[in-house]
C-alpha cells in the first residue's frame, strides 16, 4: 500500500512525482474516451509511462493502420477483467489468434519494424484495456524472471487463476492494496504492475525510465 501511495503523490507545484501515476486517467481514460480507437492522446498518455512512439508508427497507428486496430478492439470487450476471466475467454480474447494477438502484432509492425518494442506495445494496449492486458517492460521482467513479453499473458493467468486458491490471494491482496491505496479506478494488474515497479531499485534512482527491446 505504501508503495502506491507513494506513486500517486503529488509535488508541491501540483505536478506527480511519478507521471505514470495520470496514464490511466489522462484526457479521459483510454477505455471510456473512444475505447475501439487508438487515438493521439493514447499515444500521449504512453509517454508518461517513459516511452516514446516513433513519427512513423504514430501516422500508421493513427493513419494507414488505424482501421484494422480499431477492427480488433471492438472484438475486445471493455469490461473483461482480467482476474474473472475463464478459460474459455483468456483462449478467446487473449491467446493464439485472438484479437489481442493480432493487436499486437499490428503494433509491433514485425515484418517491416517502425520502433514499437514489446514495452511500448504493451503500454498502448494496457491504455485501450487496462483491465485486461498487463504492462510489460523491463522491470517487470526482471521482478518476475520473464525472459520476453511472449508468454506474458499465459504466466499471469496462471498467477492470477492457480491452483490451491493461490489465484484468489493473489487477487484479495491486491484488491486490498487498491482499497487501502484509495486508488479505485486502477486494474489489478495495474496495481501488481505499480508494486513491483516500485519495488524495484530503479524506481527511486531512475525514476519511470525503462527499456524497450525489441
Amino acid at each position: 500500500m505504501d508503495s502506491i501511495h507513494k506513486y500517486f503523490k503529488v509535488r508541491d507545484n501540483g505536478r506527480p512525482f511519478y507521471t505514470g501515476s495520470r496514464f490511466e486517467t489522462f484526457v479521459g481514460a483510454g477505455d471510456t474516451h473512444e475505447p475501439d480507437k487508438i487515438t493521439a492522446e493514447d499515444l500521449l498518455a504512453v509517454s508518461l509511462l517513459s516511452v516514446h512512439v516513433p513519427g512513423q508508427a504514430a501516422l500508421g497507428i493513427l493513419g494507414s493502420c488505424a482501421k484494422e486496430l480499431e477492427e480488433q478492439l471492438k472484438l475486445i470487450p471493455v469490461d473483461l477483467r482480467f482476474e474473472e476471466l475463464t478459460d474459455v475467454e483468456f483462449r478467446q480474447y487473449l491467446d493464439k489468434d485472438s484479437p489481442a494477438e493480432k493487436l499486437w502484432k499490428i503494433l509491433r509492425q514485425e515484418g517491416d519494424r517502425w520502433g514499437v518494442g514489446q514495452t511500448t506495445t504493451s503500454k498502448i494496449l494496457a491504455r485501450k484495456r487496462p483491465h485486461l492486458i498487463p504492462i510489460y517492460d523491463s522491470v517487470i521482467a526482471g521482478k518476475t524472471g520473464m525472459t520476453g513479453s511472449g508468454t506474458q499473458w499465459s504466466k499471469w493467468q496462471d498467477a492470477f487463476h492457480g491452483p490451491h486458491g493461490r489465484g484468489a490471494e493473489l487477487v484479495a491482496k491486491l484488491t486490498r492494496i487498491r482499497n487501502l491505496a484509495g486508488q479505485p479506478h486502477l486494474s489489478l494488474l495495474r496495481v501488481l504492475d505499480i508494486v513491483l515497479w516500485m519495488g524495484s531499485s530503479s524506481s527511486e534512482n531512475v525514476l519511470e525510465t525503462v527499456g524497450d527491446e525489441e
